[in-house]
């Protein structure tokens, strides 16, 4: 009974680590363009862009393009990923900025966008390549 126990209990933390596993390889599968409307309080409607790009040592960089207010390349100073998200922070605008959110099951992100303190909800979808 006590070895059944210990086997079962091995199985369950071999699969934890199985699941979260391929998390930690969605770094290479955030790259790319995600976009998404903010809706602020005072009832404008602002689309974002952020650009995730993979460098060569596989670390994670973003640029926050604004295209409402004709800002673009606005630099992010982090980017990380793990089992929870895409994490990102320090984007140069007033109050600082940046993003939290998770993947959803249409394959697009869910989270909030933080400036000056204030958390707003993102919904963030992968932009089509422009190029197809």
């Amino acid at each position: 009974m006590i070895l059944r126990r210990a086997t079962i209990a091995a199985l369950v933390a071999i699969t934890s680590v199985a699941v979260f596993t391929p998390a930690q390889a969605q770094e290479t599968t955030m790259a790319g363009d995600w976009a998404g409307t903010l809706s602020v309080p005072n009832g404008m409607q602002i689309e974002l862009v952020f650009k995730v790009v993979e460098g060569e040592d596989g670390a994670l960089s973003t640029t926050l393009d604004v295209p409402t207010q004709g800002a673009a390349g606005i630099a992010c100073t982090e980017t990380t990923v793990d089992a929870e998200g895409l994490h990102i922070s320090g984007c140069e605008i007033p109050g600082s900025g940046g993003y939290d959110g998770t993947l959803n099951e249409e394959g697009g992100l869910t989270g909030n966008f933080n400036q000056a303190g204030q958390m707003l909800p993102l919904e963030l979808a992968l932009a089509a390549d422009e190029d197809e």
